[in-house]
């Protein structure tokens, strides 16, 4: 905590030194533009506080918000599962594809199939492929 403090008067200190070296037009707009942000930000406070103040607990004893809509939620579950389901399809698809493809190529080589399981034919290949033939 005491590091972050450190940090927050160090950019403060930084930007007073930066204040200063400011024309002073352009300061007077800044200036104007801050009083402006917070009338605005008064002026939301305050209407936010009449809604809530006006009905805007209703949402807590059974009226409408449309944020929290039951079947909003039920959609974006579905939408999850849809997608989720999608992607495990595609997966299986481009699975059953590379499989595809590695037994077209097992079944159109000279070699019978149990040649790849023999362990010694395994070595006899790492041991050519490393020999650069």
């Amino acid at each position: 905590m005491k590091h972050e403090e450190h940090l927050v008067r160090q950019i403060c200190r930084t930007l007073d030194r930066g204040t200063r070296e400011i024309d002073p037009s352009i300061a007077e707009r800044l200036r104007a533009t801050r009083e402006r942000a917070l009338q605005h930000q008064a002026i939301a406070t305050v209407a936010s506080l009449a809604i809530v103040g006006a009905g805007g607990t209703a949402a807590w004893h059974g009226g409408h918000d449309p944020e929290n809509h039951p079947l909003r939620t039920l959609f974006a579950i579905l939408a999850l599962i849809l997608g989720v389901s999608l992607a495990y399809y595609w997966n299986g698809f481009n699975q059953a594809s590379e499989n595809e493809e590695i037994d077209s190529a097992l079944l159109a080589d000279e070699l019978p199939p149990h040649a790849y399981l023999d362990r010694g034919f395994q070595a006899w290949l790492e041991k050519r492929s490393s020999a650069g033939e």
